[in-house]
């Protein structure tokens, strides 16, 4: 039976005739009910609603020279809502160009993030091998292997492969890995091609995703460990890839600008080291701050062992204020601290080891929060580089304190478990409605998928305000757009949703304070200005003719006036309003304001009969009475019982 044991061993782990394909078709296995999915969440900002990306191979231009998220907000500034702006153009061009070929399809905007994955996974073994072919403590090929297949069944990586937007995550390790194998080439064999083809290869995943630049420290770094290479050498190496790191930093801060932290600090979807104090948010301190960035690392450790329950929103207060006082905070502290001198120490006796530390910890840094704010506090994404340091530890140490038979029944569990979890977090990415609906019962204190949940069930209102299940899902929005609020006290987007939540409740009085509260403190919010222009005419039209309070839809009809000047409803409006006060010379006033933005307007010339006619004025009244039949013979029909 050990003899038995031992062959299936030989034969899965130390035999590589037939990794690259196990590899290949575990990746596709895992990730094929992907294709079935929708466009989702963020796909919008980068293909389905990025004016660039859908204009295909033509709108590549503006790809290039905007920032990534430009061509969705459509209007300057917008686009530089989070902290430094985003330049991010690789995936996007190459969105434009599959576009450009199949459309808005998103089975092959899903097969193409799988390919990619496929392509990243087998490039990873191909580098582990290079890198761990002269080490002896374990089997090298056994390792890459492992390390390689435990990478490609975890479900942390789900929001990468399965949202088709993490394709920037995927294409960034997959450029980096690509630079990363010709570096290792280079040190074979110094031909000065392979050095010029890391440069390039790292210079597409800087385009494809900033904590690329994570490779700059850990390629030369890797290359002495492994490679034993000298102090020249080495230098020669990070100049080498300092080059295209300079080049893609001077092309982004000619595009965005040369402040790295530029960004609206006082909102906290933005900012989310912000804490509400006396009516208003107020920066973390340092020991708050420190603080809950401690506490997410412990939580990264986490579900890097078990990544359940996976959410997309990480957003607050989701995850809550920690100081440097709390327990977990100070063992994140501590423990991290313990990982940088455990990997010191083991540069010499254990490379391995030491090289998976750093290669945890050097991605981690950029996108822990501790130089410069994210946007948000955490996300499964930003562990996508880094767990491939925590695979090939778990590799190692199944591989060297284990039995062979013990390490094939381990890795057995190991890759069932968490390709279980894989397949099925893969069925939340779906669409819109499924991943937000899943992940809210998670993240159930984040304000932001509170607002998505919300805004999702006003879309089934718009389609059909009248049914009794738009009806239940018009209660149920404004109960998560409450709930929003009640987390984040002044945001402004589940404001305006609550707003035209009671729009369509016809609860306009609600409605106004809403849109009002954003108006408060963004007097020139367009959105707001317009809904609040609607709100108040239909408010007239309810005062006007179901409450018959003419007075007082007057008032609100002018406020829609000073909105918008020539509305022609809030004039026709008025002129109805005023006309029912017998109010006859301003009735006439608004009429003919109407009638001079809509000159071939026969309801405007019946306006005005109507209005001369019950004044008194039998032959103004006919002669536009005459003027409004030419224009549509049927007029008096239309208005019948009408005076």
């Amino acid at each position: 039976m050990a003899n038995t044991w031992e062959h299936y061993f030989q034969q899965f782990f130390n035999n590589g005739k037939y990794h690259k394909l196990i590899i290949s078709f575990f990746a596709f296995f895992i990730y094929a009910n992907t294709t079935l999915n929708h466009f989702c969440v963020d796909d919008s900002i980068v293909i389905t609603k990025n004016e660039y990306v859908t204009k295909g191979i033509s709108g590549i231009p503006n790809i290039l020279n905007k920032d990534t998220f430009r061509g969705f907000f459509k209007k300057e500034g917008k686009d530089k809502l989070v902290s430094g702006g985003r330049y991010r153009p690789l995936t996007l061009v190459a969105f434009a160009i599959l576009y450009q070929c199949v459309g808005a399809n998103p089975f092959m905007f899903h097969l193409l993030c799988i390919l990619c994955f496929i392509l990243l996974c087998n490039l990873i073994y191909l580098v582990l091998l290079q890198l761990f072919r002269n080490q002896n403590l374990v089997s090298p090929i056994a390792l890459a292997f492992l390390s390689t297949l435990f990478f490609v069944s975890h479900p942390i990586h789900t929001e990468c492969v399965a949202n088709i937007k993490g394709l920037d995550e995927v294409a960034a390790l997959l450029f980096s890995i690509l630079s990363f194998h010709f570096i290792l080439k280079w040190c074979d064999n110094n031909k000065p091609v392979h050095l010029l083809l890391s440069m390039v290869f790292l210079f597409l995943g800087l385009m494809s995703k900033e904590n690329t630049i994570s490779f700059l420290v850990l390629i030369p770094f890797a290359t002495i460990l492994f490679y034993k290479t000298s102090i020249g050498k080495t230098f020669k190496i990070f100049s080498a890839l300092l080059l295209p790191v300079v080049i893609f930093l001077l092309i982004r801060g000619s595009i965005l600008g040369w402040n790295p932290v530029e960004g609206i600090s006082g909102e906290l979807m933005n900012n989310p080291f912000l804490k509400f104090t006396n009516g208003k948010y107020v920066s973390m301190n340092l020991g708050e701050r420190v603080g809950t960035i401690s506490y997410t690392l412990v939580r990264y450790i986490g579900l890097l062992f078990i990544p359940h329950p996976l959410t997309s929103d990480y957003y607050p207060k989701h995850i809550v204020m920690h100081t440097m006082s709390s327990p977990i905070s100070i063992l994140g502290f501590l423990g991290y601290i313990s990982f940088i001198i455990v990997g010191i120490i083991q540069l010499r006796r254990n490379q391995i080891l030491s090289f998976s530390i750093f290669m945890y910890l050097i991605p981690l840094f950029i996108v822990s929060n501790l130089v410069f704010s994210v946007g948000t506090l955490m996300g499964e994404r930003f562990l996508f580089m880094s767990s491939l340091g925590f695979c090939i530890i778990l590799a190692f140490v199944l591989l060297k304190y284990l039995s062979r038979t013990q390490v094939l029944w381990f890795t057995g569990i190991i890759l069932f478990l968490y390709s279980i979890k894989t397949i099925e977090r893969n069925f939340d990415w779906k669409d819109d409605r499924t991943i937000i609906f899943t992940d809210v019962k998670t993240s159930s204190n984040s304000a932001k998928i509170n607002n998505a949940a919300g805004a999702v069930l006003l879309e089934d209102v718009m389609k059909d305000r009248e049914s009794k299940a738009s009806q239940l899902s018009l209660e149920k929005a404004i109960k998560y757009l409450k709930k929003a609020l009640e987390i984040h006290p002044k945001y402004f987007d589940a404001n305006r949703l609550l707003g035209n939540a009671y729009f369509f409740k016809k609860e306009y009085n609600q409605a106004i304070a809403y849109y009002s509260e954003v108006l408060k403190y963004l007097p020139g919010d367009e959105e707001s200005l317009t809904n609040l222009n609607i709100t108040y005419r239909e408010y007239a039209r309810q005062l006007g003719m179901e409450q018959n309070n003419p007075t007082l839809a007057i008032e609100y009809l002018n406020k829609a006036l000073v909105l918008e000047p020539n509305d022609q409803l809030t004039l026709n409006l008025l002129g109805v309003a005023y006309g029912t006060l017998s109010n006859y010379p301003k009735a006439l006033e608004y009429f003919n304001r109407v009638l001079q933005l809509a000159p071939n307007s026969a309801d405007s010339y019946f306006n005005l009969y109507l209005t001369y006619s019950n004044s008194g004025d039998k032959q103004k009244a006919a002669e536009f009475l005459v003027k409004a039949q030419n224009l549509d013979p049927n007029i008096l029909s239309k208005y019948q019982g009408v005076k």
